[in-house]
């Protein structure tokens, strides 16, 4: 397994958070049953498009008041061999109208051995664009919908 640590400062208060998250992924298309991402990043001198199976949930609120923390996974639609991803997003309140985003995850390169070499030697700096390309989705829907006034009742 590889883990993965993003972080990004983000236009919504965190306590706004649970509901952009339900808005964002709503906002997916269906497709048999589960929201799916277009992720489209370049690698080097690569450009990797995925469509990958997305659920992003708020967890129960918990004692921390300051932040708020929501399970993530995604993995390949359509089964093509490329990794699943399982983690957090936690929005930690930074003060005013923002909040800092922070992924923390991990996955694991499918494929066996073979997919263990590819990821050594190329996987790993692809998955980081993803992690980091999902990441600025996620911000720029939590931005959109603080700006359009949605707000939790």
């Amino acid at each position: 397994m590889t883990e993965i640590h993003e972080s990004v400062t983000a236009l919504c208060p965190h306590d706004q958070t649970p509901l952009a998250a339900v808005a964002y992924i709503d906002s997916l298309p269906l497709e048999d049953g589960k929201r799916v991402a277009a992720i489209r990043v370049e690698a080097g001198d690569r450009i990797v498009e995925r469509r990958v199976d997305m659920s992003l949930n708020p967890q129960d609120p918990g004692v921390e008041p300051d932040s708020v923390i929501m399970d993530i996974r995604w993995g390949p639609h359509d089964g093509d061999p490329n990794p699943f991803f399982t983690g957090t997003l936690t929005a930690e309140d930074t003060g005013g109208n923002f909040c800092r985003l922070n992924l923390d995850g991990s996955y694991e390169a499918p494929l066996g051995f073979a997919g263990q070499l590819f990821d050594a030697v190329v996987g790993q700096r692809i998955e980081l664009a993803v992690c980091r390309q999902v990441l600025d989705d996620i911000k720029t829907a939590f931005e959109l919908a603080f700006q359009t006034g949605m707000t939790i009742a």
